[in-house]
């Protein structure tokens, strides 16, 4: 009798032990992964007010590419910072066209963009960002990052989807443009239409 409670014990003892490295792993790789995603992102103080080198309006800036992503930015103001290889973007509008032909339109009030890996970041300010999609899609959040380098545009706040037979709502998502897969990370609610 005493045998098997050693056995008990040391089965549970094992068992409370490969739950605690668990939980340590899935706690560790989340942080991991957390920091990883905000630090792709630029924060309030990205946004310089002052002493900007030029200003003008009706900024332009167009990318082709072998990569086969062609994309341009537009906005109806901006600030360049020289230094700091930033243009302070107002009204911002970006499309992308994928290597499939589909393109994809991204509006918001204020944005980002680094004039050297020419990655850009488009945030709200009185109004929803609104992404539109030559094939139907429409998606709503708060901010947006175009990684230029990865081909993807990604953001870690509430979005809404909608197509022609979905409806999508969750908490960040991220857009591979070279293969068009669409990833929602978290709190999903999805409602197919017939």
């Amino acid at each position: 009798m005493i045998l098997y409670n050693k056995k008990v014990t040391i089965g549970l003892i094992f068992f409370l032990l490969c739950t605690l490295l668990a939980t340590g792993a899935v706690i560790f790789t989340n942080i991991k992964s957390k920091k990883n995603t905000s630090e792709t992102f630029f924060d309030k103080r990205s946004f310089p007010s002052t002493n900007a080198d030029m200003t003008m309006d009706n900024f332009h800036f167009t990318q082709t590419g072998k990569d086969k992503i062609d994309w341009e930015v537009r906005a109806a103001r901006a600030k360049l910072f020289k230094d700091e290889n930033k243009a302070v973007l107002e009204d911002v509008e970006a499309s992308f066209i994928t290597p499939q032909g589909i393109k994809l339109v991204l509006k918001g009030d204020e944005g980002i963009f680094n004039t050297d890996s020419h990655d850009i970041y488009i945030r709200k300010k009185n109004n929803y960002i609104k992404i539109t999609s030559s094939n139907g899609y429409t998606m709503q959040t708060d901010s947006l990052f175009w990684n230029n380098k990865k081909k993807m545009v990604v953001t870690e706040d509430a979005v809404l989807i909608e197509g022609p037979q979905l409806r999508v709502k969750g908490r960040g998502f991220r857009i591979n443009a070279l293969s068009q897969q669409l990833e929602v990370l978290a709190d999903v609610e999805a409602t197919i239409k017939y």
